[in-house]
């Protein structure tokens, strides 16, 4: 698929393509990944829409891309629109890597299913870490899922 049939692909299976806020978490997803020698290339959730932007993650528009994620001498924008972006799944040493790429081009995703939904924080937001979601609660409120409100009346 390319970029764009591969997230539609994600969104219509699970939540959408992965993003990593870290570089624990995308060594985590590496390591759950199979080796592959033939086109050995994922998609990952991470795209720019032109040459002079910043790359930006899907959903959250976070810029974290990591001072160890890129492989040697990329992202070099050969092809003058590699706009989207793979991650290397050989057994060689750029396991894990990036490179930017044309979103043209045919590769399977790397999806996820969001651990947070809707009903996880009463009054507050879910985050996601590694196998772990927390509540953060709004302003009075508390409990593990933001469920119980200070008394505002009390004395």
């Amino acid at each position: 698929m390319n970029w764009t049939e591969a997230r539609k692909w994600c969104q219509s299976r699970f939540s959408d393509m992965v993003v990593f806020q870290n570089q624990k978490e995308n060594d985590y997803v590496v390591s759950l990944l199979p080796n592959k020698t033939n086109s050995p290339y994922y998609w990952i959730g991470i795209t720019k829409n032109h040459l002079n932007e910043t790359w930006k993650w899907i959903g959250h528009n976070s810029t974290w891309v990591g001072e160890d994620s890129w492989a040697a001498k990329e992202p070099n924008n050969v092809h003058v629109n590699e706009f989207c972006v793979e991650i290397y799944v050989n057994n060689r040493s750029n396991r894990g890597k990036w490179n930017d790429e044309k979103c043209s081009n045919l590769k399977f995703p790397v999806c996820y299913e969001a651990q947070c939904k809707n009903t996880s924080c009463e009054r507050g937001s879910c985050q996601e870490t590694i196998e772990n979601t927390t509540c953060l609660c709004e302003d009075g409120f508390y409990g593990d899922r933001c469920q119980t409100g200070e008394d505002m009346f009390s004395v």
